[in-house]
């Protein structure tokens, strides 16, 4: 059996890999607003989230079945075989199938969700890096499963670093704007597919078994309604603004959303690591759950806080960072950098659902919710107030979605309730949100600015109620 200290290396190491590609993207976000007009930004964005909402169709939750099933079958060569290649056949066949259909149908379907946007040649390409995206993640999901995490973040390192240069090359040599990312991305696709394809073959069985079709696609299936509510709230804000605006207007939007992001990077990568921990802590009852809580505040007071300092120097940030067609960007930050800590939030409340497994099929109902609520939200208020209408209505949506998730849990999760200091969690967060807001409308100049911040910073950290050695403990466990 792989050690605590292993999972806990390998966990490390994904979120590692996750951080340094969004920083370098981050980063290099000067070359690209001076290369990319806004609507420019807006075609790649608006593709990017279409494609990426398709692809949960491509794949069906089937890379779920991978994970589920996959010790089921390690010990059987012959059985591992015919699991792995019924899975990627079905793929395949659905890929094909999908693509052909989006094709020959976009006029009826597609063109009508991506207003002002030419299919051929932005959604064609995006359609193709789709069909070609499906079969890499699941020979990723098997590294994962055999704990080889340096050639998985080997791979993917590489993989994104091909990706940035051929960017480089399309956007600011040859100089052919929106295609050039969606250019790059598509040949990063067909690249990987080949790679995989040959990888497989070594040990795969080109064949469909009925059973395990029918078992995979049992357990996949009931998943695809949160992956679906996930990425229609990550869709919705883009299109629905592309739609009722314009294309310009998600370019300089999807910017804001980017330096938003950085607070979720840093939450996905926490979460990697916090779920073996978790699990092994709940494990045994006889370990002291007091150190999930610790740990669950320590990090929504580094979101919250992280969201706060973010917020008041983005201003600052984006004249160095960005081209001046896109500083409009600076007011969605504050929106969207505290919508991912109410996601980090989410993250810990949500991990009891997964520890049980008769909670598993209600984490649906919460994603729903908030992807329904998110579309309303995004219709009333982007009329009137654009991008700080998206970004506030995701906001809400995200916050509404971390507290449903609590209830959830308190309901499902009776016998291993963690009774979750919430009251505490929730004022740390939303006492940073007024301190963030309050800073921003006074308007001061750069040492005022960083004066209140360092003062906020104080505040926040009585209010989380965690003393200096509650961080020193925790770093040493």
């Amino acid at each position: 059996m792989i050690s605590v200290k292993k999972v806990a290396k390998n966990a490390g190491i994904y979120g590692i890999v996750q951080i340094l590609q969004g920083a370098i993207g981050f980063f290099l976000l000067p070359i690209y607003t001076r290369f990319l007009t806004p609507n420019d930004y807006g075609i790649v964005s608006i593709v990017t989230s279409v494609t990426g909402f398709l692809g949960m169709f491509y794949l069906l939750g089937l890379n779920g079945a991978i994970s589920k099933y996959y010790y089921e079958y390690q010990d059987d060569e012959s059985q591992f075989k015919k699991f792995i290649g019924t899975i990627i056949t079905i793929i395949l066949m659905i890929s094909l199938f999908l693509t052909i259909f989006l094709f020959g149908t976009h006029h009826f379907l597609l063109d009508k969700f991506i207003k002002g946007i030419d299919f051929y040649p932005y959604m064609a390409i995006g359609l193709l890096t789709v069909g070609f995206s499906t079969i890499f993640p699941i020979y990723q999901g098997l590294l994962q499963m055999q704990h080889r995490a340096e050639k998985y973040a080997i791979q993917q390192f590489t993989t994104f670093l091909v990706t940035l240069i051929l960017n480089i090359v399309f956007i600011v040599i040859i100089k052919v704007g929106a295609i050039g990312p969606l250019l790059s991305a598509f040949i990063v696709s067909l690249i990987t597919f080949t790679y995989a394809v040959v990888v497989f073959t070594k040990f795969t069985s080109w064949k469909v078994d009925k059973k395990i079709m029918v078992k995979s696609l049992k357990y996949a299936m009931p998943l695809v309604p949160h992956t679906l509510a996930g990425w229609i709230s990550n869709l919705a804000d883009r299109i629905i603004l592309n739609n009722l605006k314009s294309t310009s207007l998600v370019g300089i939007y999807n910017i804001g959303y980017q330096f938003g992001n950085i607070i979720n990077m840093v939450a996905g990568a926490v979460n990697s690591a916090f779920i073996p921990w978790f699990f092994s802590i709940m494990k045994d009852n006889e370990n002291d759950r007091n150190q999930i809580y610790k740990f669950g505040t320590a990090f929504i007071l580094l979101y919250s806080l992280g969201a706060l300092w973010l917020s008041i120097l983005s201003p600052y940030i984006l004249k160095i960072m960005v081209h001046k067609n896109f500083f409009g960007a600076v007011d969605c930050i504050p929106y969207i950098a505290f919508a991912y800590v109410f996601n980090g939030v989410y993250y810990f409340f949500v991990s009891g659902l997964f520890y049980n497994e008769a909670g598993t099929k209600y984490i649906f109902i919460a994603s729903t919710i908030s992807a329904a609520v998110n579309i309303i939200l995004n219709f009333l208020l982007i009329p009137k107030y654009e991008i700080i209408g998206a970004s506030l209505a995701t906001l809400i949506s995200f916050a509404l979605m971390s507290v449903m998730v609590l209830n959830l849990s308190k309901i499902i999760n009776k016998k291993d309730d963690l009774k979750w200091k919430y009251k505490r969690l929730y004022s740390i967060v939303i006492i940073s949100m007024i301190i963030t807001f309050s800073i921003k409308n006074l308007q001061l100049n750069f040492i005022s600015n960083l004066s209140l911040l360092l003062i906020a910073t104080i505040i926040i950290f009585f209010v989380s109620g965690l003393k200096l050695k509650d961080i020193t403990n925790l770093k040493r466990k």
